[in-house]
C-alpha cells in the first residue's frame, strides 16, 4: 500500500474534526486541529470542504438524473425501432435494393436513419451486398482472353477484319451478337 503523504494526512484529520464538529468554520477547524498537534492553514480546509461538498453534490446528482428515454421518432411511436422498420422495408422491396432505397422508404414514413445503419442492420439479418466479379460484368482482360486463342482463332479475326473493314465494326458486331445470345 502506498504511503500517504502529509497533505493527504491532513486532509483526512480535516475531514475528521469537520465530522465531529459540523457547525465549525475554517479558523475553528485550524485552531482544533493545532490544538491536537496538526497544523494546517485556512486555504487547506476551505479546499477540502469544496472538494468534499462538489464530491456530494456530483454523487447526488447521479442519483437524481433521470434515465435517458428513448428517441422519439417515428418508428418508436408505432411500437417498433428503426432497425425493425429498416428489416420491415428491406423485406418489402423488390430485390436488388440498396440501402439508399431502403432510407428513401424509411423517410416517406418519418424515420431518419443513416445509410451506415441500415447497412449494418441488413448486414445482421443475413442481407449481405453481393458483388459482380470482373468476368461478369464484361471486363476481361485483354491477356486473359488472349492466352486461350491459337494462331487458327488469330487468322480468323485477322480475316473477319477484313471482310468487315474495322475492329471497331467487328466489337459493335460481337456486342450486339452478345445481347441478342
Amino acid at each position: 500500500m502506498a504511503k500517504a503523504t502529509k497533505s493527504e494526512i491532513k486532509s483526512n484529520a480535516i475531514r475528521r474534526y469537520i465530522s465531529k464538529n459540523r457547525d465549525a468554520n475554517a479558523q475553528q477547524v485550524v485552531d482544533g486541529l493545532k490544538a491536537e498537534g496538526v497544523t494546517v492553514t485556512v486555504g487547506l480546509v476551505y479546499n477540502v470542504k469544496a472538494y468534499d461538498a462538489k464530491k456530494k453534490a456530483s454523487k447526488k446528482a447521479a442519483k437524481a438524473a433521470p434515465k435517458p428515454a428513448a428517441k422519439d421518432s417515428a418508428a418508436s411511436t408505432n411500437g417498433g425501432t428503426k432497425a425493425e422498420a429498416i428489416r420491415a422495408v428491406a423485406k418489402s422491396l423488390p430485390k436488388p435494393f440498396r440501402p439508399l432505397d431502403v432510407r428513401a422508404e424509411l423517410a416517406k414514413q418519418g424515420i431518419d436513419a443513416t445509410t451506415t445503419f441500415i447497412g449494418k442492420v441488413l448486414r445482421a439479418v443475413g442481407m449481405k451486398r453481393k458483388r459482380r466479379s470482373k468476368v461478369a460484368a464484361g471486363s476481361a482482360t485483354p491477356t486473359a482472353t488472349s492466352a486461350a486463342l491459337s494462331i487458327d482463332d488469330l487468322v480468323a479475326a485477322k480475316k473477319l477484319v477484313g471482310q468487315v473493314g474495322s475492329v471497331e465494326k467487328v466489337r459493335a458486331a460481337l456486342a450486339a451478337l452478345a445481347r441478342l445470345g
